[in-house]
C-alpha cells in the first residue's frame, strides 16, 4: 500500500462522572461518549524506514509521533511512514482530538502495514496512549469505565449538538489536579435519563473561569448547555435539525455537528 487517508472523528462526553483515584494515579470513571462528524483528517504515505509527521497545525510532542513509534517498535517493522494531519477538532478543548488521532494512527498503520492486529489488541495498546484512546478503536456510542477502557456500547440516538469553542483551552491534567474533585466510589445509580447526565468538571470549571460562566448564562436561552470532558467546550444537544438550527440564528457562531452511529476506523479495522 503506497497512500491511505482516515477520518479521525471528535467525541462528546453526553455525561463525565469521575469516581475515584487509582493506585497507578489514574482515575476511575463513568462515561457517556458519544462521536460527532468533527473530524481531522490524516493521510499515510509510504517511506523507506522513518516517521515523519506534517502538521497544518504543529501540536507540542504529538500524540500521533508516540502511537506510530509505539505500533512500529512492539512489532518490529522496517518500514516507516509520513503522515499528513490536518487538525479541524480544536485543541485541549474536551473533545479528545488528540486521542481520537492516536487511534485513527494505530487503526491506520495496521492497515497499511498489514499487521492484522485485532481489535482487542489494538484496544490494548491505545491504552498505552492515554485513558480516551480506547473508546475510538471501539467506535461506537459507549459507557466507559475504569480509566476509560472498559467499554459497553450504548444504543445509538441520533442528535444534533450545536458546539462554543472558547478561547480557553484546558488540559486535562491541570482539570483533574485543580479541581479537587469529591469522588463517589460507585457510578450514580440515578443515571437513567439524559436530564440526568452530568459532568464532575462543570461547576469547578464555571467557578473558576469566567469565560465559561458567561456562555452556559448565555446559552440557556436556547438550550441545555452542558461541558464535554474536562472543557472547555460547551454543547446542547438537540433531538432534530430543525430545533438545532433554530436556535444556531440566535448565536451564528456555534458550530453544528451530528452523532455518528459508528467511527468511520471502523471500516477499517472490519
Amino acid at each position: 500500500m503506497e497512500e491511505l487517508k482516515i477520518k479521525a472523528p471528535a467525541k462528546i462526553n453526553l455525561h463525565l462522572e469521575v469516581l475515584k483515584k487509582r493506585d497507578d494515579g489514574f482515575h476511575d470513571i463513568s462515561s457517556l461518549f458519544t462521536l460527532i462528524d468533527l473530524y481531522d483528517n490524516i493521510v499515510f504515505k509510504r517511506n523507506k524506514d522513518k516517521i515523519s509527521l506534517k502538521e497544518t497545525n504543529p501540536i507540542e510532542n504529538n500524540i500521533v509521533l508516540k502511537a506510530a513509534t509505539l505500533i512500529k517498535d512492539l512489532y518490529s517493522i522496517k518500514d516507516g511512514v509520513n503522515i499528513e494531519l490536518t487538525k479541524s477538532i480544536p485543541d485541549q478543548k474536551g473533545l479528545g482530538g488528540g486521542s481520537s488521532d492516536a487511534a485513527a494512527t494505530l487503526v491506520g498503520l495496521n492497515k497499511f502495514w498489514d499487521l492484522k492486529i485485532s481489535p482487542k489488541e489494538l484496544i490494548d495498546i491505545a491504552l498505552q496512549l492515554g485513558s480516551d484512546v480506547p473508546f475510538f478503536i471501539f467506535g461506537k456510542t459507549a459507557w466507559a469505565h475504569g480509566r476509560g477502557e472498559i467499554l459497553e456500547e450504548h444504543p445509538y440516538k441520533e442528535s444534533f449538538f450545536l458546539l462554543k469553542f472558547p478561547k480557553l483551552k484546558m488540559s486535562t491534567k491541570l482539570a483533574f489536579e485543580k479541581s479537587n474533585l469529591e469522588f463517589n466510589d460507585s457510578p450514580n445509580k440515578k443515571i437513567l435519563d439524559a436530564k440526568d447526565y452530568f459532568n464532575s468538571f462543570e461547576y469547578w470549571i464555571r467557578n473558576n473561569y469566567s469565560e465559561i460562566d458567561d456562555i452556559f448564562k448565555k446559552l440557556k436561552a436556547v438550550g441545555e448547555p452542558r461541558l464535554s470532558g474536562t472543557g472547555s467546550t460547551v454543547f446542547m444537544e438537540y433531538q432534530n435539525l430543525e430545533a438545532a438550527q433554530l436556535a444556531k440564528e440566535q448565536f451564528p457562531e456555534l458550530v453544528l455537528t451530528k452523532s455518528l452511529e459508528r467511527s468511520p476506523l471502523m471500516q477499517i479495522i472490519e
